[in-house]
């Protein structure tokens, strides 16, 4: 089964998966959104502001006896990274709100000063019992076996969760009562393009600015350059990687150190598959017509190569046969065919087929867990992808899509790979750095959201 990306003249979407929870502060004059269970009303004042506010609550199954200067009492919400690993809402909660932050640097980007974005994530179901008072489930409706009010993994150097009953409300509005908020998530993207259910209208908390956690501090991130998706270390899972001038930085699954070797040079184009059916994807270069593989992801020579294709091709691969081993895949733009080889050896394509509409880019994966590879087309134009689970006719056209959604923005590169490790592959994009992931074909938030 192979990982494949069809990458190069293609761009891609955006989307973080965002959520926050906070909760206020002494001297907190920012601008708050309260919502009403009806009509989602926007009005000044403080948001949740609490004076050491520890959760010590008589009873609970993780109560805490903190000071006043632990963390778990100032009055705020623990990030979600800390509490479950990713900074994305857990499950059992949904996005309510956010504020932005202005100053604190960590977003900054080559056109200037940038804000932070917080998202709460708050519970998303009340069950049986009624809303409260602005939009807030009754505070019985929560159930303390799912998320119990105190300091975030029982620790009292770590921000309170499920405490606060709070709602800046532009978000998922269509819930009209929510439960309490979980944790929070960061991110340097605008939150209505994480996330479409929110809107543009603007709180603002500049007292946050400098919350941090080392979750949401990459110690390896990767650089920029053209992206990549495979399985790198054989384990079912596809993660990122970027070829930049002659070096690989390929992210582990396991969380591990990046995988950093060179091979090849600034112009060659890169291409990723298993060449050798051993479960691993490694590297390939395409230059000129010329393909040059690697069978391990280290610093070296090609191990063997071939010459298939003219210069301007587009070159990506797939398993088109269900054998184990990817082979070179083109798309000539010149005639707008796509052109696969069985083999990783020099000839002509065992088969070829017309291809989309003119602007169309061709992805490869295994969409059904077939075992095998086919040709299907992400559409810029529209930031549409177009699924086929069978590859074209020789000689004729590719046939219509069993499904189609839209995922992306404008300028967006698409990717395909297996990244949850069940057998099918499914649809990402790549924008300015940051990898936006899916877990299913259909049209929806990124799953994955990797900077």
């Amino acid at each position: 089964m192979s990982r494949t990306l069809v990458r190069r003249a293609s761009e891609a979407l955006d989307r973080p998966v965002s959520r926050r929870g906070f909760l206020r502060r002494l001297t907190f004059g920012a601008t708050a959104i309260s919502v009403a269970p009806i009509s989602y009303l926007l009005r000044p004042g403080t948001a949740y502001a609490a004076i050491c506010a520890c959760p010590n609550v008589e009873g609970a199954a993780n109560q805490q006896n903190c000071d006043c200067g632990d963390l778990c009492c100032d009055g705020y919400t623990e990030f979600c990274c800390s509490m479950y690993g990713e900074n994305v809402c857990p499950t059992g909660t949904m996005p309510m709100g956010w504020w932005k932050a202005d100053g604190s640097g960590i977003c900054d980007d080559a056109s200037g000063a940038q804000p932070r974005y917080y998202l709460d994530c708050n519970v998303n179901d009340c069950g049986d019992c009624g809303c409260g008072a602005n939009g807030i489930c009754d505070g019985s409706c929560q159930d303390p076996e799912v998320y119990t009010c105190g300091c975030a993994n029982g620790d009292c150097g770590l921000r309170k969760t499920s405490c606060t009953g709070f709602r800046y409300g532009q978000c998922n509005q269509d819930i009209e009562c929510v439960g309490p908020i979980v944790c929070r998530v960061v991110t340097c993207t605008a939150p209505w393009v994480w996330d479409d259910s929110c809107t543009t209208t603007s709180a603002t908390d500049n007292n946050t600015r400098f919350h941090d956690a080392a979750c949401l501090n990459d110690p390896d991130p990767l650089p920029n350059g053209v992206p990549l998706m495979g399985d790198w270390t054989g384990d079912g899972i596809d993660t990122p990687g970027i070829f930049a001038n002659g070096v690989w930085h390929l992210r582990r699954s396991d969380g591990g150190p990046n995988i950093v070797f060179e091979f090849g040079d600034a112009g060659d184009v890169p291409v990723v598959g298993d060449w050798n059916g051993d479960g691993v994807t490694t590297p390939c270069l395409f230059r000129d017509g010329l393909w040059l593989i690697r069978d391990s992801n280290t610093t070296g020579i090609a191990d063997r190569t071939f010459w298939f294709g003219d210069p301007r091709d587009a070159p990506f691969s797939g398993d088109w046969t269900g054998n184990g081993i990817d082979t070179p895949g083109l798309f000539r733009r010149s005639d707008g065919r796509v052109l696969l080889r069985n083999s990783n050896t020099t000839g002509i394509a065992d088969i070829w087929f017309y291809f989309g509409n003119p602007g169309d880019l061709p992805v490869s994966g295994d969409f059904n867990n077939s075992g095998s590879d086919t040709v299907s087309l992400y559409r810029p134009s529209e930031q549409r992808y177009f699924i086929i689970n069978e590859l074209g006719e020789d000689g004729k056209g590719l046939g219509f899509a069993e499904y189609d959604f839209y995922f992306g923005n404008p300028g967006d590169r698409p990717l395909v790979g297996d990244f949850n490790g069940d057998g099918v592959d499914t649809i990402g994009i790549y924008r300015a750095g940051t990898f936006y992931l899916r877990n299913a074909n259909s049209t929806g938030i990124a799953d994955l959201v990797i900077a």
